[in-house]
């Protein structure tokens, strides 16, 4: 009876919190890196929530607890401003069930080198679909502007991205998911980080309060050549991350790319 009580006040719980959140699969915090014009390359992203939610937050949803999720990206620079890419996304249950969870088509415009910034702009556009086990929404886009700083071996870059559902009851409402990466070059190979990931609300409805909003914070690891060392073509990124509020799906997780230009 006890555990009866406890599913339906988390029910009940779920169903006021807003329709929104991070995304699950793709949990990177993009720093202006780009292909060279007829350049490929493919990275492999994995995360699995060690702790989370376990009950769905609507009909359908597969709970985010203990649920492993692979995402492959393949990517073409075109120019040397312009990069295309995409996503294929699956998940495998604590059952072990594997199940496909959608794909998301990318271009990636970056501010070229030429142009000598003291920053680093640019902006990733995407556009997808998934199922209604992953999101309630089915189509969705996505724009993610790039703000870098360099400052020596730091380097500090902030997301505002921002996107809204195409299809559905939540269609054609802004959602705010602002993500903000600080990384030291320790010049031994690797650079040491911390991440944060955010949803806010509506930009159309006002920002929910603190308790509502999802937050989550990770230490991370990064490949990261010593100055005047060249770059091996291989990316890696590793990070385990805690959320903040009781709203965040994702309680505990953990999360590595692995990353290949040819």
């Amino acid at each position: 009876m006890k555990r009866i009580r406890t599913v339906i006040a988390t029910a009940a719980l779920l169903s006021t919190l807003p329709a929104f959140g991070m995304d699950k699969f793709e949990i990177q915090v993009y720093q202006g890196e780009h292909d060279d014009p007829g350049q490929a390359s493919v990275e492999l992203h994995g995360n699995d929530t060690l702790a989370g939610h376990e009950q769905p937050s609507y009909e359908d949803e597969i709970p985010p607890d203990g649920v492993l999720r692979l995402t492959l990206e393949p990517a073409l620079g075109v120019t040397p401003w312009l990069e295309i890419g995409a996503y294929l996304q699956t998940m495998v249950t604590p059952s072990g069930g594997t199940h496909f969870a959608g794909w998301k088509l990318r271009t990636k415009l970056i501010a070229p080198e030429r142009w000598h910034l003291p920053v680093i702009l640019g902006i990733n556009v995407e556009v997808g679909r998934v199922p209604r086990s992953v999101e309630d929404e089915g189509w969705a886009n996505e724009f993610r502007p790039i703000i870098g700083l360099p400052a020596g071996r730091f380097m500090f870059t902030f997301n505002p991205l921002f996107g809204f559902a195409l299809t559905g009851p939540e269609a054609g409402k802004p959602d705010f998911e602002p993500a903000f990466k600080a990384t030291w070059n320790t010049e031994l190979g690797f650079a040491l980080g911390v991440e944060h990931y955010a949803a806010l609300g509506r930009f159309d409805e006002g920002f929910v309060g603190i308790h509502q909003q999802e937050h989550m914070t990770f230490a991370a690891l990064d490949l990261e050549p010593a100055e005047g060392q060249p770059e091996s073509g291989w990316e890696l990124n590793v990070a385990v991350g805690r959320s903040l509020t009781d709203a965040t799906p994702q309680r505990w997780l953990v999360k590595a790319i692995v990353g290949r230009a040819f």
